[in-house]
C-alpha cells in the first residue's frame, strides 16, 4: 500500500509539471499556464506521504494517509535578504501553518528524483503546543509561455534595427523545460542558463563565440541588459525584461 501511494504521488508530480507545448500555428498570445488555479510551486514528501501546491490564489496541503487536508488563501512569502529562502505563514481560527522553501539541492528518499528546493511544512492546531513537521522536496513550475523564439525589438527604451548589429537582430530561443537559452546576440552566438521563480527571471552562465564585432555593434549593451534583468512580463506577444528600476529589453515573439 505504501509503494502504491508513493507511485501515485510521483505520477501526480510528473504529470502536473509536464510541458503543454502549443502546436497551433496561430500567432495569438499563448495561454497563461500559471493561472490563479494552477500551482506555481509543487512539493512532495514521504514518511508520511504528503503533497503541497502553492497557487496565486490558494495554498493546498494534503497528508495522503491521514484525514488532513488544508486549503487556504494565498499569502505572500517573507523573503530572506541574503539567501533564497521564502516563508509562507498562515494563521486561522483552527491552526497555524508555516512553509519554508529554501533553494538547495534535494533528493527524494524513495526515488532517484532530484529537486532544486528543500521544503519544510510546520502545522500547529490552535490551543495545542505540539508542532507537526513535514520535510520534502519541490520545484517551481516553469512558465511555458517563455518556451519560444524571441527577436529583439527595443533595447534600453530605444527601437533597434539590423543596422545596429552585424547581420541580423539578436534572437533568443528559450527552452523553459530544460532551463536553457541559446541564440544570436548581434555578432556572436550565445548559450546560457535560465533561472525562473514565479515572476523572477534571470539569465546566467552566458557564454559566446569570440568573433570580432564592429564598435558600433550593440551586442555588448544587449548582453549587459540581458544579464541585468530580474523580472519579466508577457503580453501582446512580447516579452518585457526589466529590473526593479527600469525596463531593459523588449522581445517580439516569432514563429
Amino acid at each position: 500500500m505504501k509503494n502504491a501511494t508513493y507511485i501515485y504521488l510521483l505520477l501526480y508530480f510528473i504529470f502536473s509539471c509536464s510541458p503543454k507545448i502549443q502546436t497551433s500555428e496561430s500567432v495569438s498570445e499563448a495561454p497563461l499556464i500559471k493561472s490563479k488555479n494552477t500551482g506555481y510551486f509543487h512539493a512532495i514528501g514521504t514518511e508520511p506521504f504528503w503533497n503541497l501546491e502553492i497557487a496565486e490564489n490558494s495554498i493546498r496541503f494534503k497528508e495522503v494517509n491521514a484525514d488532513n487536508e488544508i486549503n487556504i488563501s494565498h499569502v505572500e512569502p517573507i523573503k530572506v535578504m541574503d539567501a533564497n529562502i521564502k516563508t509562507y505563514i498562515s494563521v486561522s481560527e483552527e491552526q497555524e501553518m508555516k512553509i519554508t522553501i529554501e533553494q538547495k539541492d534535494c533528493s527524494d528518499k524513495m526515488s532517484d528524483n532530484n529537486f532544486s528546493y528543500q521544503v519544510k511544512v510546520e502545522l500547529k492546531k490552535k490551543n495545542q503546543t505540539a508542532i507537526t513537521t513535514f520535510y520534502g522536496c519541490g520545484n517551481y513550475i516553469a512558465d511555458y509561455r517563455l518556451y519560444d523564439n524571441w527577436v529583439l525589438e527595443e533595447l534600453n527604451g530605444k527601437k533597434v534595427s539590423k543596422d545596429n548589429f552585424a547581420n541580423e537582430l539578436p534572437l533568443l530561443e528559450i527552452n523553459a523545460s530544460d532551463k536553457k537559452i541559446r541564440g544570436y546576440a548581434g555578432c556572436n552566438r550565445i548559450n546560457g542558463i535560465l533561472f525562473q521563480e514565479r515572476e523572477l527571471l534571470r539569465f546566467t552562465n552566458i557564454i559566446s563565440t569570440r568573433m570580432a564585432c564592429d564598435e558600433a555593434n550593440l551586442e555588448q549593451e544587449y548582453l549587459k541588459c540581458l544579464q541585468s534583468s530580474t523580472q519579466y512580463e508577457i503580453k501582446n506577444n512580447r516579452l518585457y525584461l526589466s529590473n526593479p528600476s527600469e525596463l531593459l529589453i523588449v522581445f517580439k515573439k516569432i514563429d
